[in-house]
């Protein structure tokens, strides 16, 4: 099983946002019980000073079910939190802070630093309507933890493949990349989804007006990409 990480702070409360308002299932995992207790994310704390943890949000879940789970968790000082995001397998390590009272009953967790997201073989299609792709990373060189690593928003999918934005603070990448280089392992990111696939540059295009003007577009290429961009994709 391969897993993607996902550590962007505004991506991950993108997500937690999205399950605390449509009520997701998550599960709890505790080391050495074989029993998976249920609960949800009811409400971020976005500034908690009170847990000694100083600025750093905090997350309150509901009391967990079965029942011998609230008397657990107590006694742990980490969790294994699972949830889905249409039909991804998500997974981050959260640490127990306290118990939550009134207005919300639960217990307090901390917030994610990472979420580790099941990477979707390349052969799978998405099983629901046309993505809408966010952005996207990638590094190129040798995937050591000196590679710089690129965040590049999507200004346009269509049929032909994505338009990235190339803003001045990756402008390197206009003397790395060439038309026809292949880019290994990019992630994309849609809206609830990330997918891991390799990409054709097919061209680099300065923007001579508008509000990215000066700015460059990246145009790559993915059969993967061009079949999930088409509207009737499934």
């Amino acid at each position: 099983m391969t897993w993607l990480t996902l550590v962007n702070s505004q991506k991950i409360l993108r997500i937690i946002n999205h399950l605390i308002s449509n009520g997701t299932e998550i599960n709890i995992r505790a080391k050495g019980e074989k029993t998976i207790f249920n609960s949800k994310f009811i409400k971020i704390n976005e500034e908690d000073t009170s847990s000694g943890i100083g600025e750093k949000p905090t997350l309150i879940i509901e009391k967990l079910s079965p029942e011998k789970g609230n008397i657990l968790i107590q006694s742990l000082d980490q969790v294994t939190v699972e949830f889905f995001i249409k039909e991804n397998l998500c997974r981050c390590n959260l640490e127990y802070i306290g118990i939550s009272t009134h207005p919300h009953i639960g217990f307090i967790l901390s917030f994610p630093e990472s979420i580790k997201i099941k990477e979707k073989r390349r052969e799978e299609r998405f099983t629901y309507e046309r993505p809408e792709f966010i952005s996207v990373e990638f590094s190129l060189g040798k995937k050591s933890k000196k590679d710089k690593l690129y965040e590049l928003n999507v200004l346009d999918c269509s049929k032909y493949g994505l338009g990235l934005l190339i803003t001045q603070k990756d402008f390197d990448l206009l003397e790395l990349l060439h038309k026809g280089d292949r880019i290994e392992d990019i992630a994309f990111f849609a809206t609830w989804a990330m997918i891991k696939v390799n990409g054709t540059v097919r061209h680099i295009t300065k923007l001579e007006d508008g509000e990215y003007k000066g700015c460059y577009l990246l145009g790559i290429e993915s059969p993967y990409i061009i079949e999930s961009c088409r509207p009737d994709s499934k």
